[in-house]
């Protein structure tokens, strides 16, 4: 069937209120270009956008693409625009198991080409309806504040900043004004095992229109590469920013490959030289033997040269215990060991991670001992400004029942079967969703009953 129409150039798929609208493209082609719309009833579905025709997906609609092709979706003659501008106006695309190089036409709301190009290298699984969600917005309505992605980051992404310092420092200065979805575990339609690719980004690099505004610490020369935020571990810098960054009428960021265990779904572009967190993802204190070890893991580091390991009695003065040697430039992640041999019945301990140029940067606080006399018993409770750290003194070995309430007997967080062991133990509670305020946390086990009054701010 051909329907003929003048000057139609544009198709816009909207939802609205209590429902969305959905195109599914399942047997024959949908053209859009000058002058026709085609819909044909044979072969596999196909969207082919002719000279410049648009396709516009606003208020949460879809379209589905069942074609396992990389011709599935294809531009002719001077080419075709797909404008998504908000994180669930997608285009969900039943790749399967298939390999190749498959292109979405993305075009910004000011008519800026900016095609996202995802390879699959190595396949995934085969369901039925296994397929890439894909989707890209940027600021939209933010009015002077639009360099501020976390003002406008995607549903799973609960932060812009760097968790080394301990403190809530916003990077989006330093990440380029708009997020791609890609997608491969949408309910009902995500991958068992998911595919390795290779992804190629292209953005406006423009300050006025485009996708590096006013107040932002980089410009459109600035080399970036691509990260996506670990939702699971809530981490963006486990991933170093990879792809090779080149400018032009948009910018690039080509070739960043990617393998399955690093597929998640929200992405942005950020500078190399300040990524998204380049984080200390553990930390952690605790007597052996009459020993404190102290192991820590980056996941990725830039020009670090070593750690200074810092100890103080009373949490407030440090001295320098000695120091470990940095892996310098790494993107994977390293793992980190130091002894104290001489321990004091309780000390606090924390890193101060020097760079090449002597740049400094200190890492959270961990207390640890080897006292050997006491009973089960709390010892210290401290909020660190990410977590409420509680400082436990175990005589045995045992699991705990957890609780925290608030001031007026509410519980507000528990945690059943905390396995504490013998000596000084630290139970880190994220504290992020949970008010400021005076709290009671309690510990049920073998020993009774614990419980202190701890302060939330």
């Amino acid at each position: 069937m051909q329907v003929a129409k003048p000057d139609l150039t544009f198709i816009h798929i909207l939802a609205r209120a209590m429902y969305t609208h959905t195109v599914i493209l399942r047997h024959g082609v949908l053209a859009l270009g000058l002058g026709l719309i085609s819909f044909g009833s044979s072969g596999q579905a196909r969207l082919i956008l002719n000279n410049n025709a648009w396709l516009r997906v606003d208020n949460g609609a879809w379209v589905v693409v069942e074609n396992t092709a990389t011709t599935g979706i294809q531009t002719l003659g001077t080419g075709g625009n797909i404008r998504s501008e908000g994180e669930f106006n997608r285009i969900r695309w039943q790749i399967r198991n298939s390999t190749g190089i498959y292109v979405v036409p993305f075009t910004t709301a000011n008519g800026v080409k900016m095609p996202l190009t995802y390879e699959v290298t190595a396949a995934g699984s085969n369901e039925a309806t296994a397929s890439i969600c894909f989707s890209t917005y940027n600021y939209g309505a933010i009015a002077a504040t639009n360099w501020n992605n976390d003002l406008y980051r995607p549903s799973d992404v609960t932060h812009m900043y760097n968790y080394w310092t301990g403190a809530p420092v916003n990077n989006s200065d330093n990440v380029v004004d708009r997020f791609w979805e890609i997608d491969p575990g949408v309910a009902g339609y995500g991958y068992g095992t998911k595919p390795d690719i290779r992804l190629t980004f292209t953005y406006d690099p423009g300050a006025a229109t485009g996708d590096l505004r006013t107040g932002n610490a980089i410009t459109g020369v600035d080399p970036v590469g691509a990260q996506r935020f670990n939702a699971p571990t809530n981490m963006w810098g486990d991933m170093w920013p990879q792809g090779t960054f080149s400018t032009g009428a948009v910018n690039t960021v080509s070739n960043a490959n990617i393998a399955a265990a690093n597929f998640f779904r929200s992405w942005t572009l950020s500078n190399i030289l300040e990524p998204l967190p380049v984080e200390l993802i553990r930390f952690d204190a605790k007597c052996e033997n009459d020993v404190v070890r102290l192991t820590w893991t980056t996941g990725s580091e830039s020009n670090n040269s070593h750690f200074n390991v810092e100890r103080s009695a009373d949490g407030f003065t440090f001295e320098t215990m000695g120091e470990v040697p940095g892996a310098g430039t790494s993107q994977v992640p390293v793992d980190y060991l130091f002894l104290d041999e001489r321990p004091l019945a309780l000390a606090y301990y924390r890193l101060r991670q020097v760079d090449f140029d002597g740049t400094e940067t200190l890492g959270p606080l961990r207390a640890a001992g080897c006292s050997t006399t006491g009973t089960t018993h709390i010892v210290n409770a401290w909020d660190d400004g990410n977590d409420l750290n509680v400082l436990v003194h175990a005589a045995a070995d045992g699991a705990h029942l957890v609780r925290l309430f608030d001031a007026s007997g509410k519980e507000v967080w528990n945690a059943d079967k905390v396995t504490i062991t013998v000596g000084l133990n630290t139970l880190s509670i994220d504290k992020r969703s949970i008010a400021m305020g005076i709290y009671t946390i309690r510990f049920d086990g073998p020993d009774g009953v614990m419980v202190r009054r701890v302060n939330i701010y």
